[in-house]
C-alpha cells in the first residue's frame, strides 16, 4: 500500500495514464474553447499540433459529442484541418480546402477564435466536420481521425 491508500500498483497505472495523456495532448500548444452563444464551454476545442512532431500546420479540432441537436453514442471526435496531408493514413477522408455544405448541413452554433463556425451534417458527421469562416463564406472539410491522436 501506498500511504494514501491505494495499492503501489495501481497508483502507479493510474500515474502513468496521467503522463501519457498529457504527453499525447495539445503538444505545448494553447488550447481554444469555442464559443456556443456566446458563452465559452468546453465542449469544442483546438490547438496547433506540436512542431517537434512536423504537425505544426496542423490544426487539432475536438468536440465532445454528441453535441446539442447531435445523435450517436458518447465519446470525444478529433477533426483535423491538415492542408499538407501529413497524417495520411490517420484521417478517415482528405482534408478539403474550398467546398460547399453538404444540404443536410446545419450550424452547431459553435464559434472559434476567428469568427469560423462550425457546422456538422447528419450525411458525413462520422467522416467529415465543416468550418465556415463567414467573411469570405470560405467553406472548409475537416476529417474525422481514425483514432484520437497526440504527440509524445
Amino acid at each position: 500500500m501506498s500511504g494514501i491508500g491505494i495499492p503501489w500498483p495501481r497508483l502507479c497505472a493510474l500515474l502513468g495514464g496521467i503522463l501519457v495523456l498529457a504527453a499525447c495532448g495539445s503538444g505545448g500548444s494553447e488550447t481554444t474553447y469555442w464559443s456556443h452563444g456566446g458563452d465559452k464551454t468546453e465542449n469544442v476545442e483546438s490547438y496547433a499540433g506540436a512542431k517537434h512532431c512536423g504537425w505544426q500546420d496542423v490544426t487539432f479540432l475536438h468536440i465532445q459529442w454528441p453535441l446539442p441537436g447531435q445523435t450517436g453514442e458518447a465519446a470525444n471526435r478529433q477533426y483535423v484541418r491538415d492542408p499538407k496531408g501529413r497524417l495520411g493514413a490517420d484521417v478517415r477522408t482528405p482534408y478539403v480546402a474550398g467546398t460547399r455544405l453538404p444540404a443536410d448541413a446545419r450550424t452547431t452554433d459553435y464559434t472559434g477564435p476567428d469568427g469560423q463556425q462550425l457546422w456538422l451534417a447528419p450525411s458525413t458527421a462520422e467522416t467529415l466536420a465543416y468550418v465556415v469562416y463567414p467573411d469570405s463564406q470560405q467553406v472548409e472539410a475537416w476529417p474525422r481521425t481514425t483514432r484520437t491522436l497526440g504527440c509524445d
